[in-house]
């Protein structure tokens, strides 16, 4: 609204500053108009420019053509100079709201070019951090082992070769998570088929199982659930990362539970614990990239970035809600492409 009163008043201030003048110069209150109607397309675009062309079309045919203070056009010549300005006019609005527009669109990809730069610079200083923390494990274990000069023990060097071991590992996921993270970002075709929802969890969990080390898990995914149509190794990328970060932030002993369940067209799974929960302020920034809750240097910060990925792949989401044992319960959802199915109950 308010480029439209300011189109008003600008048109208004033209008006009163050529009327002293007229008709000594009988151009200068058609060129006024003219600059009001570019002022006013060049801040507030088409609409308060066509506002101030109208305006200024009647200004200028009321107050400065023949008769005066009056709508009646007396010859052919006022015509002519009203059309003119009017053609005028509305060209000067539509090329500044063109430039405005495009100023605007300049600044718009400016400025996410700079958050862009910002996240790039961000994500590289905690990717090197993140390189270079197992790397100097690794070469400060190899140079002691190397070092001929300083004894060790059978136990020291089985606990440096562990060092390397362990570390190496930590090189080798995160690169993994980091390659996972980067094929999903760039798009990926899924691969619906006919899957049983137990037969897909049941081999997630088992090959997640020492993660979740001496955490007693309650599973309840019913065989008796009826076939989706899903993309199992999508899903099982989500379910693996969800299970993981479940297993890393939790304390031993932490009771977990997985239920899963296909309804209303979507397959459902909830992995919930025991453990210290998420802020509900920090439920939607868990899923960034690189992103920890904590200092403790734990995981490479993609892990539930790729599981929201890889459910957004096919239409899904992941969700955070508060868990009945106390801590947080992760929430997987992926569309059933098979339609509308039945829940059952376990």
């Amino acid at each position: 609204m308010a480029p439209y009163v300011l189109a008003v008043l600008i048109v208004v201030a033209a008006t009163l500053v050529a009327l002293p003048i007229y008709p000594d110069d009988g151009d200068f209150p058609a060129l006024l108009l003219l600059v009001a109607v570019a002022i006013t397309a060049s801040f507030g675009g088409f609409g308060p420019a066509l506002l101030a062309t109208i305006l200024g079309f009647l200004a200028l045919d009321y107050f400065f053509e023949s008769p005066a203070l009056s709508f009646a056009i007396s010859a052919l010549g006022t015509s002519l100079d009203l059309v003119a300005f009017v053609f005028v006019a509305v060209l000067l609005g539509v090329l500044n709201a063109r430039l405005r527009s495009a100023r605007e669109r300049a600044n718009e990809a400016r400025t996410q070019a700079e958050v862009a730069l910002h996240a790039r610079d961000e994500a590289l200083a905690i990717v090197s951090h993140d390189l270079r923390t197992p790397l100097t494990a690794i070469k400060t274990s190899v140079s002691t082992l190397r070092n001929p000069g300083m004894p060790l023990t059978d136990g020291t060097r089985v606990e440096l070769l562990g060092t390397i071991e362990a570390e190496a590992d930590r090189l080798v996921h995160f690169v993994g998570d980091a390659l996972a993270m980067s094929r999903l970002e760039t798009g990926i075709t899924p691969d619906p088929q006919w899957n049983a929802l137990g037969e897909i969890v049941a081999a997630v969990l088992d090959r997640t199982g020492p993660i979740l080390a001496d955490r007693p898990v309650a599973f309840d995914v019913p065989d008796t659930l009826p076939l989706a149509r899903f993309d199992a190794g999508l899903l099982d990328q989500v379910l693996s990362n969800v299970i993981e970060n479940v297993g890393m932030h939790t304390p031993s002993g932490t009771p977990v539970s997985i239920v899963g369940r296909v309804e209303n067209g979507t397959v459902r799974v909830e992995v919930s614990d025991g453990g210290p929960g998420i802020p509900h302020e920090a439920r939607d920034r868990v899923f960034a990239k690189f992103e920890r809750l904590g200092d403790d240097g734990v995981g490479t910060g993609l892990g539930l970035a790729i599981a929201r990925a890889a459910a957004t792949a096919q239409g899904g989401d992941v969700l955070i809600e508060d868990s009945p044992l106390g801590g947080a319960r992760f929430v997987v959802l992926v569309p059933n492409l098979a339609g509308g199915g039945s829940s059952s109950a376990g």
